[in-house]
């Protein structure tokens, strides 16, 4: 071996290829009077109580199409905040909620009473169930309030002519109360009914396609406690609203 080659430096590997950063924020999908609007929120702890703190939210990587499907999604980075006034519908989704152990499940967890209805904020009428204090009942849904927003579980939205928005399962959706024109209290046979014709099949309403507002609603951890998740519901997914409406 030539004498050189003992001091030749090696060429250095190649630096392993860096992970993408994960991408910030959690995701949002959300609707104004005109658009369906689509990306990431930079918020701590739950949605519902970031829309509830009345705050514009900072968005990332949004997009947008208008709300009758008319035209397909576009880039509009020049949209770098969301103001919860602005917004009628919010779909939820399990990376919105806070994980907890069971026992901490347990621990928050309160007696409700559920209520199917059916609602309009026009331009979308919004079948689902609430979860609502004893004491008060739907129509309560149409009285002053401090909480913006209250979560509608099992829910399925629709426009005018009975075109679908939204994820194409019930979920739960987070619904503008200064927006309702309309409440309706409506039996379990038309929930099944509304909820089937959005879907194209018979959907039972807060069954297992239904994304709980609050992992205390979640229809596991109700059948471990011996209840169904429409006789269980959170503590805190709209405590504030409807403690509003007690004194309402």
């Amino acid at each position: 071996m030539p004498l050189f080659d003992i001091f030749r430096k090696k060429p250095a590997s190649p630096p392993p290829p860096r992970a993408a950063p994960e991408e910030a924020g959690a995701p949002i999908d959300a609707c104004t009077e005109d658009w369906r609007i689509r990306g990431r929120v930079v918020v701590e702890g739950r949605l519902l109580d970031a829309l509830n703190r009345r705050d514009p939210l900072g968005l990332v990587s949004a997009e947008w199409a208008p709300v009758d499907g008319s035209a397909p999604f576009e880039a509009v980075p020049g949209l770098r905040t969301l103001d919860p006034f602005d917004l009628l519908l919010v779909f939820a989704r399990p990376e919105t909620m806070p994980s907890r152990t069971a026992e901490e499940t347990a621990a928050r967890r309160r007696s409700k009473e559920t209520f199917d209805v059916l609602v309009d904020l026009p331009p979308f009428q919004v079948v689902g169930t609430v979860h609502l204090y004893p004491g008060l009942d739907a129509s309560s849904l149409l009285g002053h309030a401090t909480e913006l927003f209250i979560a509608f579980t099992g829910a399925v939205a629709a426009m005018p002519s009975g075109q679908r928005v939204g994820p194409t399962e019930p979920t739960t959706i987070l619904v503008n109360r200064s927006y309702l024109t309309h409440v309706e209290q409506v039996d379990e046979v038309t929930m099944r009914a509304v909820l089937a014709s959005r879907t194209g099949g018979t959907t039972e309403p807060g069954g297992p396609a239904a994304v709980p507002a609050d992992p205390d609603v979640a229809a596991g951890d109700a059948a471990a406690s011996g209840a169904s998740a429409r006789e269980t519901a959170t503590t805190d997914a709209d405590e504030g609203a409807q403690g509003a409406d007690r004194s309402a």
